[in-house]
């Protein structure tokens, strides 16, 4: 009995063996839904460093003004790359060339070494070549009156220039810059008359923070077109009139730009006291107050007058009309 018992069993045996190991070769090879296309990612080779591109607003000189204007970029870096470290690179490659408005502050070569944040203040290191000549400048610049006033000018719109791009693309107040020394390479704090003439040889200059005096915002496009306008200063002006010119010595548009200006009342004061920008950035609206002298000697004022700007290659310009339209009215 125990013999034929047995002898039932092994065939059960069998069959069960076959059916797990059925089942073990039967595990699926992938997970992927059957019938669908397989695309994987390519493999990245140990050490390759992946780019990444931020926006960013950078300031450049607007033509040969003291002012700064914005333009917009975007700044590619490695994954080893510090955001900030590549802002600053790009700043000091200098504007992009469709926009020939715009003009860079830096020697060549000057490169950043560290930029790091300390509360609200960045440190920067930057290579010795950040305290070398520009390319046109003379050697004996101090020598000639028109250098030694176009120099320190330059000067002090390269430290705004840094200082208005960290502000504001980085979470930081001010900016303290230390430049390595020729020789042995040692970083320190840059010297205060580097960039104001006022300061002794031996003041260490002290973190430098925003002026927006110097920014071509919106609003401080829109007040700087008004103090133009009061001091008839038609040449600077022109420079900020939307479709001319000036870098192309548009002569032509200007003589009659000219004209029509002269032919307006003189202003007393103009002061911008508001402004606002459409959503896509591209046209503002500021409100500015105007005190005027009018044919007959008397002093009448035009508050509230809405001049309306749109941004040509980055740079907020007027149309003509919004300065002579309100005379007409």
């Amino acid at each position: 009995m125990k013999r034929l018992l047995l002898m039932l069993w092994v065939p059960v045996l069998l069959l069960c063996a076959t059916a797990c190991g059925l089942r073990t070769f039967s595990i699926p090879e992938s997970t992927l839904i059957p019938g669908a296309a397989v695309v994987l990612p390519a493999a990245v080779p140990s050490g390759t460093e992946v780019e990444q591109r931020d926006k960013a607003t950078v300031w450049f000189r607007f033509l040969n003004t003291p002012y700064l204007a914005p333009e917009d970029r975007a700044i590619v870096r490695t994954s080893g790359q510090s955001f900030e470290t590549a802002l600053l690179e790009t700043l000091f490659s200098g504007p992009g060339t469709q926009h020939p408005e715009l003009g860079g502050l830096f020697p060549e070569g000057v490169r950043v070494r560290s930029a790091v944040l300390q509360g609200r203040t960045l440190l920067v290191t930057v290579s010795a070549e950040f305290t070398s000549r520009l390319r046109d400048e003379p050697v004996d610049w101090q020598e000639n009156t028109a250098w030694r006033v176009e120099v320190p000018l330059r000067r002090r719109l390269a430290m705004q220039a840094l200082v208005a791009t960290v502000t504001e693309n980085c979470d930081a107040d001010e900016v303290l810059v230390l430049v390595e020394q020729p020789g042995d390479g040692t970083p320190q704090r840059l010297r205060q008359n580097w960039f104001e003439d006022d300061s002794e040889d031996d003041v260490l200059a002290r973190p430098q923070r925003r002026d927006d005096a110097l920014l071509l915002t919106p609003m401080g496009t829109a007040r700087v077109i008004a103090e133009l306008y009061t001091v008839r200063d038609w040449e600077r002006l022109y420079r900020f009139v939307s479709g001319a010119d000036p870098a192309a010595g548009d002569s032509a548009g200007y003589r009659s730009f000219v004209a029509a200006m002269e032919a307006g009342p003189d202003l007393v004061s103009a002061w911008c006291s508001g402004c606002n920008v459409t959503l896509d950035g591209q046209e503002a609206t500021a409100t500015v107050n105007l005190a005027w002298t009018a044919p007959d000697g008397t002093e009448r004022r035009t508050d509230a007058r809405v001049f309306r700007m749109q941004r040509e290659n980055g740079v907020w310009k007027i149309r003509m009309d919004q300065l002579t339209g309100w005379v007409e009215e």
